[in-house]
């Protein structure tokens, strides 16, 4: 068969984000990424990739803080566990069996599937956000600044959002849930001022409230003259009930959830309970398909946040649910030899064949962490 996969190559990584990055439960200035390609009979290469963190501060779990293995047991169980079912397959015929063989989101499974994305829409010929049903015509989505601004120093908050403003984000989010409300205000009124009033504020609050204290807070900002878009995470995953109480109680949209990963039927009963005004999606293209069709069905939105080297632009695109994807300038993007593209606020799909970010080898080898450390 034409195509047909024959062959591998896996890299265990730690890049620098390149700025102290974090939330009100974390901190953190490295990230771990898993890079395979796969490689056909017919000279196509299909890049994919996942990330994971596990050095830094951690006061909550979260499903993408982990230790990836080292490299030689992460080549055992892609050997043993995943080659098989690739091994003289053709792409196309992949990706068609979904949800088997790599349904679950998340870790090896999504560097598979990315991949796979990357080879389909090469032999089509296509860049994949037209292989997903995006217009040809339209290669650029809205997106916004998020500064994962946590624990960072006023003065460097301030110099991060300015910069942005400068690039022409016309909306940013920054990150709350401080135990000291009025730390949180005067950040989101520093930001406020460094931005302009022109540019969109909203808040993450990284799951940091109870429902009485959301709303308590979201109250008092609006209060004290800051007027917040929407508000994100701001209660536990598992609390459905607080959230409908809430998005009833407030005026900002309520935003949901980044900690809600790989379950949609989740995601789909707290729409039915009117729990969020917009649904947000953090991992891979198959997710952002699953969550936009949830979105379609509710008449909402669709947020798509962070993904490795902005890869999701292609799904941002083409989806027509999605309203912006989020942008947090991290370091990763030292790596693809053109990296996704930003013009006055708006990300810019790459246009050749695939998903286009094929990464520099020399990059590669700089970032290159075998093994595992204590």
């Amino acid at each position: 068969m034409r195509d047909a996969v024959r062959g591998y190559e896996l890299w265990r990584l730690e890049i620098p984000t390149g700025r102290e990055l974090g939330d009100c439960k974390c901190q953190f200035n490295a990230m771990d990424i898993l890079v395979l390609c796969l490689k056909t009979d017919q000279g196509r290469i299909g890049w994919g990739f996942t990330q994971t963190m596990s050095k830094g501060i951690f006061t909550n779990a979260a499903p993408w803080v982990s230790p990836l293995p080292s490299l030689v047991q992460i080549q055992r169980d892609f050997a043993s566990g995943f080659w098989p079912r690739l091994q003289g397959k053709n792409p196309t015929v992949l990706k068609m069996q979904r949800p088997n063989p790599f349904s679950a989101y998340g870790g090896m499974n999504q560097a598979i599937r990315i991949a796979l994305w990357d080879l389909i829409a090469q032999i089509a010929e296509l860049p994949l956000y037209q292989f997903l049903g995006g217009s040809a015509d339209l290669n650029r989505v809205r997106a916004y600044a998020s500064g994962v601004d946590f624990p960072l120093p006023e003065d460097e908050a301030i110099k991060l959002f300015k910069g942005f403003a400068n690039r022409g984000f016309t909306a940013v989010k920054v990150k709350v849930g401080s135990p000291d409300v009025t730390r949180d205000l005067r950040r989101l009124q520093v930001v406020r001022e460094a931005v302009g009033d022109a540019v969109e504020i909203a808040a993450d609050a990284n799951e940091a409230w109870t429902c009485e204290q959301a709303i308590e807070r979201i109250r008092f900002f609006q209060k004290e003259g800051v007027r917040l878009a929407y508000v994100e995470d701001p209660l536990p995953r598992t609390d459905l009930e607080g959230f409908v109480h809430l998005n009833k109680a407030v005026e900002p949209d309520i935003v949901g959830h980044d900690y809600i990963v790989d379950n949609p039927l989740e995601v789909r009963r707290f729409m039915e309970r009117g729990a969020f005004d917009r649904v947000r999606t953090s991992t891979d293209i198959d997710e952002a398909q699953a969550y936009a069709e949830i979105a379609a069905e509710f008449g909402v939105p669709l947020i798509v946040g962070n993904t490795v080297f902005e890869f999701c632009v292609h799904g941002a695109v083409a989806l027509p649910q999605s309203e912006r994807l989020q942008f947090s300038d991290v370091g990763w993007n030292v790596l693809p030899r053109c990296p996704v593209g930003f013009d006055n606020g708006y990300a810019i799909a790459p246009s050749q064949p695939g998903h286009g970010l094929v990464l520099d080898l020399e990059q590669l080898k700089r970032f290159s962490r075998p093994q595992t450390e204590p």
